[in-house]
């Protein structure tokens, strides 16, 4: 089973806690799914939203950037501010255009008929109010700073109802032995308070959660 399969077997709050265990901070604060039930993997293609006062424009259109962003890539967006970035137009044009999901840490809005949709959008909130007036589209596929992470492009990017974590391409592999471990550990904490068992026990296994895996 390739990584990006075995991503998907996992859910982003073990992924966090693994990526925890060695140190790395994955998770995006406070972006969440539109719907119920979206879930997005893929590697992230990245653009940036800046202040009309404090930078350069870049060339072209919202519409541009997705059209260039590589098929099956997540596109993840950093705004910043509560205004919206997608709209039901641009979210099936980035649909059409093959993307897997976008993610963003500003506002989307035309909800109902995005929610309809099967395409995954994971965002800080709605928003009527545009960016248009505060944000100019900045630079595509650089480091930038979502949900207060730095993502860089094709890091891996994974969204679920629990929100969105985003993972150093190269420490995948140490993710997922990691989360495999975490996983038997969730069931063996649920079997043993099912069982009613002392708080004693429930510590040790808790304790053990946050432990490095010994190989």
């Amino acid at each position: 089973m390739t990584s990006h399969a075995r991503l998907e077997t996992h859910e982003t709050s073990t992924l966090y806690d693994a990526a925890r265990r060695l140190g790395i901070d994955a998770g995006l604060a406070g972006v969440a799914p539109l719907a119920p039930g979206m879930k997005v993997v893929g590697p992230a293609y990245t653009v940036r939203f800046v202040s009309k006062t404090s930078g350069p424009a870049g060339p072209g259109s919202f519409y541009d950037v997705m059209a260039a962003a590589p098929a099956a890539s997540v596109l993840v967006v950093q705004v910043g501010a509560p205004r919206w970035i997608s709209g039901a137009n641009m979210s099936c044009f980035a649909q059409h255009s093959g993307l897997a999901g976008i993610v963003t840490d500003g506002c989307v809005r035309d909800v109902a008929v995005q929610r309809s949709r099967s395409f995954p959008i994971f965002s800080k909130g709605v928003s009527v109010q545009g960016y248009s007036e505060l944000l100019s589209l900045g630079e595509s596929n650089i480091e930038i700073e979502c949900g207060g992470l730095q993502v860089s492009p094709n890091d891996v990017v994974v969204g679920d109802d629990d929100g969105v974590v985003v993972l150093p391409r190269a420490r995948v592999a140490e993710i997922l032995y990691e989360a495999d471990e975490i996983v038997q550990l969730d069931h063996q904490l649920a079997a043993a308070i099912e069982a009613r068992m002392p708080l004693r026990a429930l510590d040790a296994l808790r304790l053990q959660w946050a432990r490095r895996r010994l190989r």
